[in-house]
């Protein structure tokens, strides 16, 4: 075996004015992950339907990313060792707060075993991490992506009427064929085609 059945957690990113986020949950299975090595990792996830995007150690101390999206691909990152805090779905052009005083973005935490689905359009980066944080990412293979192109990669700085319009060309990134680590029945495709 190489993932624990766990029941997924969702978490709903809304849309702001620069970044398009998704109608689809982000999905989370918390400490899913048996083997946390990148071979375990590798192993785990199904990469008939995702492909390998990157390994990654990232430390406190070097935190210099910026928020970023992709509109061609879903992403999903087992996380190997460590914690992290992320924003999600706050350009760097949105104000921190709404005009009802709440803040934009979503403050989602990773910790070691843990695999989770960030659809396409979500913006993502890294604000914190703890004890040597690293993941292996992967992309969803679709119609608007390949093996050679992966990905492509927004800032979240379009004007309103541009990010609307990304917006809606998000909206038509498939759903994957399979669960990156539960495969053709796993909860993902319930979750996101329900």
């Amino acid at each position: 075996m190489l993932v624990k059945k766990v029941q997924p957690e969702t978490c709903q990113v809304p849309a702001t004015n620069h970044s398009p986020n998704s109608k689809l949950p982000v999905i989370v299975y918390r400490d899913a992950l048996i083997n946390k090595t990148p071979e375990g990792a590798q192993e785990a996830v199904e990469t008939s339907a995702w492909i390998n995007g990157g390994h990654w150690k990232i430390q406190k101390d070097s935190l210099a990313g910026t928020s970023h999206y992709h509109s061609i691909t879903h992403e999903a990152y087992t996380v190997l060792h460590g914690n992290a805090t992320y924003l999600l779905g706050r350009s760097p052009l949105d104000n921190e707060i709404d005009e009802n005083g709440n803040p934009v973005g979503v403050v989602f935490k990773a910790s070691e075993g843990d695999v989770f689905v960030l659809p396409a359009g979500v913006s993502h980066f890294v604000t914190d991490t703890e004890d040597g944080y690293e993941i292996l990412g992967f992309y969803s293979l679709s119609e608007h992506n390949s093996h050679e192109q992966p990905y492509d990669m927004h800032y979240g700085r379009r004007s309103v009427e541009d990010t609307e319009a990304m917006r809606k060309d998000i909206e038509k990134v498939s759903v994957p064929m399979v669960d990156p680590i539960y495969g053709e029945r796993g909860p993902m495709q319930e979750i996101w085609r329900g």
